[in-house]
């Protein structure tokens, strides 16, 4: 393969619009060296040298995009390697399985639909019909496969074109409250936050309070989040779907840095919030820990109240991501 040569500017503003367009986060030309920085010590640029010349092998150039996607986790990790995708349907050609064929009818399927939306349906039909007897779970395998391919790639479609709202920038993420347009965080946030889970603590406070609020309406509640801001310690109540007369469980979220712990007097005055509110249970979502006075009063007073402490909220992230 070729070489680019290119300004250092034009390099890095070429990966932030690729992964804008793909992951729809915005990047700072700095984020990208930092996050470049930990393949390679020596990417170490300074803004003084933006305008400088850079060479660069083409495959590298796409292995950093590739890199950058799995580090702002818009791609498994395992879609660093180039040639997943090849990898995969050898193995299922090895294991016997007749996955190239699948593939020539996938391809001859999807030119029926030159710029055009494909249902998933519609394709699966015509490989039955080329190839009758083929096994539905191979063709579909076959099918993912090279949708994953095709997630993997730093070609922009012209759907991906078409379908691009400008993305949001990731300082926002810790500055600000950003408001979904999907429940109460857009999942490329909540990938975001699982492939750097030790940036929890540096989240808005609004931010992480809106994390909790979308792990818990994936658990099936209902859920009503606070203002912001005076809310009389209760940030988010979840509620049975059925039954929305009363709260089931109000949180607090204490997004606080390391060695700032809840102390007991917050977790005394909360347990009032769970009697006032007349809720089965309370919980405290911390991205630090709970001092061990909190813990043994609630233990001695028996306060119908538990604890996520950063480690279990870590793991809150892991299962929302895509990547899961």
């Amino acid at each position: 393969m070729g070489a680019i040569v290119c300004t250092v500017k034009n390099f890095l503003d070429t990966i932030i619009d690729i992964v804008g367009i793909k992951s729809g986060i915005l990047l700072s030309r700095m984020t990208v060296i930092d996050i470049l920085k930990g393949r390679d010590p020596d990417f170490d640029l300074l803004e003084e040298e933006f305008d400088q010349g850079i060479r660069i092998r083409s495959e590298t150039y796409e292995d950093h995009i590739r890199y950058v996607r799995v580090k702002i986790g818009n791609l498994k990790p395992e879609m660093q390697h180039p040639f997943l995708w090849a990898d995969r349907l050898v193995e299922l050609d090895r294991e016997g399985h007749q996955a190239f064929p699948v593939l020539k009818a996938f391809s001859e399927s999807t030119r029926k639909y030159p710029g055009q939306k494909i249902d998933p349906n519609d394709i699966i039909r015509d490989i039955l019909e080329m190839l009758p007897g083929t096994p539905l779970e191979l063709v579909i395998g076959v099918i993912q496969i090279w949708v994953d391919h095709q997630q993997q790639s730093h070609h922009i479609s012209r759907p991906e074109e078409e379908e691009w709202d400008g993305g949001t920038p990731l300082e926002q993420l810790f500055n600000c409250e950003i408001k979904s347009a999907e429940n109460f965080m857009d999942q490329k946030f909540l990938d975001y936050i699982a492939a750097n889970a030790d940036e929890l603590q540096k989240m808005h406070w609004r931010n992480f309070e809106r994390f909790c609020a979308e792990f818990f309406n994936r658990l099936g509640y209902q859920i009503q989040l606070g203002p912001g801001g005076s809310d009389g310690g209760i940030d988010i109540r979840a509620f049975d779907p059925n039954d929305n007369s009363k709260p089931l469980i109000i949180i607090q979220c204490k997004r606080y840095k390391e060695g700032h712990q809840v102390g007991i007097e917050t977790v005394k005055a909360f347990y009032t919030d769970v009697e006032f509110e007349q809720a089965q249970l309370g919980m405290i979502v911390t991205t630090s820990e709970i001092a061990p006075g909190g813990k043994k009063v609630c233990e001695a007073r028996k306060y119908p109240l538990t604890f996520a402490e950063l480690e279990e909220v870590k793991q809150w992230a892991k299962t929302m991501s895509k990547n899961a």
